[in-house]
């Protein structure tokens, strides 16, 4: 299947977004400051994202095979019980936004950037999600990331980007050997259908995550196990 490469994503900074996120009175000296930032990030940002459609050639136990490259989870395999397709993803800011950021020795100009990087992401997870819906029309999906689960671990990066190729050739994302990619606002996993909407958080106990979708279902994750042990 051929990769796709998103690299002319628009993206434009939206500064009453900002200002109302931040609290920023619009008239003050420093609105103008967090504008005159903005503007420029606006100027940089390139956000990006790679993907494909990838055909499921075997499933074991606790696993699947893509392109020859075997994906070990448990709930990963329960979850494609009845898809033969994947598509693996990796998104990002983009590397010429995070080396920007990197140059402003300014701490509330770098803690603004930071959050426009993350808008940046936002827009490159927007047109990933419009153009698969407009390629592949795959209907009601869900989605799976390497590290969001113990039973999907981190280290599984590296197959994930082994069946997309090259990432960081092609959008210039990197992954390092802790498997954390580089810029640090990019985002990979997997999307497949699902009649039933499948969220890593129901299924993760970890308290007071900043980043927690749904509550965590006890009863889903004994469902899961359940099912594992079949």
């Amino acid at each position: 299947m051929s990769i796709n490469i998103l690299d002319a994503i628009n993206f434009q900074v939206d500064t009453n977004s900002l200002l109302e996120t931040f609290h920023i009175n619009a008239e003050s000296d420093v609105a103008r400051q967090l504008a005159a930032l903005a503007h420029t990030a606006s100027q940089i940002g390139k956000p990006k994202a790679v993907y494909k459609e990838a055909v499921i050639e075997a499933k074991g136990h606790d696993y699947i095979i893509v392109d020859g490259i075997k994906l070990t989870s448990q709930i990963l395999r329960t979850n494609l019980e009845s898809t033969q397709k994947i598509y693996p993803y990796v998104l990002t800011c983009g590397r010429e936004l995070a080396d920007w950021a990197d140059t402003l020795d300014d701490m509330l100009a770098a803690f603004w950037a930071d959050k426009i990087m993350e808008m940046a992401l936002e827009t490159a997870v927007t047109a990933f999600e419009s153009h698969l819906e407009t390629h592949y029309n795959p209907g009601s999906i869900s989605n799976m990331n390497p590290g969001s689960l113990e039973d999907w671990p981190i280290s599984q990066q590296k197959k994930l980007f082994s069946i997309l190729g090259d990432p960081l050739n092609k959008i210039g994302v990197q992954l390092t050997d802790s498997y954390l990619m580089l810029p640090l606002k990019s985002l990979s996993g997997v999307r497949f259908h699902s009649s039933i909407e499948f969220v890593n958080c129901q299924l993760c106990s970890r308290k007071n995550c900043p980043n927690r979708r749904v509550e965590y279902h006890r009863n889903a994750a004994e469902n899961y196990n359940l099912k594992n042990k079949k």
